[in-house]
């Protein structure tokens, strides 16, 4: 129990006046005396006070489990998602050799970085420093163990990619997260990632490498277009085959947040099975979902998704004009999907929204850049657009906190009351398309804010928490 910093004084005046009042004599040192002896018996009483609470209630608390930082969310957390908050963007990823030899890569393309003579040799270079860590989980963050290099740069006559490997140190424990910090350091920005790792996993995505034909550079993306032609590896030696199987892609488009019952499941099942040798060419000659396995008895192995169009861009009326249903009501949705002229129903929409041509292309340019964004952050086997996280992603902008955890991810926004709001995105580790997909915990308490975005949209403002 504190107690205030004025408790002496304040007693001291109140003994001191009755001591008066009472015609007793008393020099300053008994006053102090009298002084301290009531204080250490007031912090004594509060402090027995506090201790028999504790214990009478001891037997009935329940112990909170404290989380870490990143589990919590924050606002630094937020900037994964948030291209605008730092000027690096590189693609992180890992490939496994055995259980015991794992490669981090960090790819990116020079042209994010600063380039400066400030150094010895007075030439145009760029210092990049990769930080990573390995921590138990998002929940305790407790460190198994961390490494930095510092990578220079010097500047070429153009553009071009970068690809740095750096060897991840062995460790005991099978299943880790590794954070990785690449930062620009004459600029000062920086880029944070996390990669969930289970190193004796011989069947998923990081056991495959997929190689550019014409470089021999990794091939970062998480889909192809047609006609890109890539190697495929598969590290684990004991075979010698990779199975083939094609699926078409799935354009299902999610419900509203407060979907007050389950939406429709659109599981994809095994295509036609073909022999894929490994170090084979392999070309995608149609659009659809390619999946490569040692093992379908595993639900794991590489997905490589390839969409119609320019994906991730969205070029296409009719792309653009089915993301207009997180704006509308079933009933409008389909009115508006169902008219033949769909250039003239995309335009009649987003005029409707403002009434001012001007205004509408802004609203325009926004929406689809969140698109855009949300199919880079996103895309699993379905284009990110068409996911909870890419609905939520469009229609409200980027979270203002991010908490990551082993099982789901919390976005937070705040309202404009000042209420702080949660979508939480739940992880479906079942899922034979190599990464967890991520689906909403759709609840009716998401509906106020919802409603509130759409309507801002429909008034001719982008809607952003």
């Amino acid at each position: 129990m504190a107690v205030p910093k004025n408790a002496g004084s304040l007693f001291y005046k109140t003994i001191n006046k009755k001591l008066v009042e009472n015609k007793f004599l008393i020099n300053l040192q008994t006053k102090l005396f009298i002084m301290k002896k009531f204080v250490n018996l007031l912090v004594f009483i509060g402090i027995s006070i506090i201790y028999i609470g504790c214990g009478a209630s001891k037997k009935n608390a329940v112990p909170t489990k404290q989380l870490s930082a990143i589990a919590i969310g924050s606002a630094n957390l937020a900037q994964i998602y948030n291209p605008v908050s730092t000027t690096i963007h590189p693609n992180i990823f890992i490939r496994k050799n055995n259980s015991q030899d794992i490669d981090l890569y960090v790819v990116i393309n020079d042209n994010e970085l600063l380039f400066s003579k400030a150094n010895a040799q007075n030439q145009s270079m760029a210092k990049v420093r990769v930080f990573y860590k390995m921590i138990d989980s998002y929940e305790n963050n407790t460190l198994i163990d961390s490494s930095l290099k510092v990578i220079t740069i010097k500047k070429s006559s153009s553009s071009k990619t970068l690809a740095i490997k750096i060897k991840l140190k062995p460790i005991q424990e099978e299943k880790f997260v590794l954070q990785t910090t690449v930062t620009d350091l004459n600029r000062g920005k920086m880029n944070i990632s996390f990669i969930d790792v289970d190193k004796n996993n011989s069947y998923c995505y990081d056991n495959f490498s997929k190689l550019k034909i014409d470089n021999s550079q990794p091939y970062t993306d998480n889909f192809i277009h047609i006609g890109d032609t890539v190697n495929i590896n598969f590290y684990n030696t004991n075979y010698s085959k990779i199975l083939k199987s094609y699926l078409p892609t799935s354009e299902y488009l999610p419900e509203t947040p407060y979907f007050s019952y389950p939406a429709q499941e659109h599981k994809l099942q095994w295509g036609e099975l073909s022999n894929f040798g490994v170090n084979d060419r392999f070309i995608a000659e149609k659009s659809g979902i390619y999946i490569f396995t040692a093992d379908t008895s595993q639900n794991y192995g590489l997905t490589l998704p390839c969409f119609s169009g320019n994906h991730p861009y969205i070029n296409e009326p009719h792309e653009m004009l089915k993301l207009v249903k997180y704006l509308t009501s079933n009933i409008e949705f389909d009115t508006i999907i169902n008219n033949s002229n769909v250039k003239l129903s995309l335009d009649d929409f987003w005029y409707s929204c403002s009434h001012d041509l001007k205004n509408a292309k802004d609203l325009i340019k926004i929406y689809y850049s969140r698109a855009v964004y949300a199919n880079i952050f996103f895309t699993d086997y379905r284009q990110g657009m068409f996911t909870d996280r890419g609905m939520v992603y469009i229609v409200l902008g980027a979270p203002k906190k991010l908490a990551l955890r082993s099982d789901c991810e919390i976005w937070t926004y705040t309202d404009k009351k000042g209420y702080e709001i949660k979508f939480v995105f739940n992880k479906d580790f079942n899922s034979q398309f190599a990464t967890p997909e991520y689906s909403l915990k759709r609840s009716t308490e998401l509906k106020t804010l919802w409603d509130e975005a759409v309507k801002t949209w429909r008034s001719g403002k982008a809607a952003s928490y």
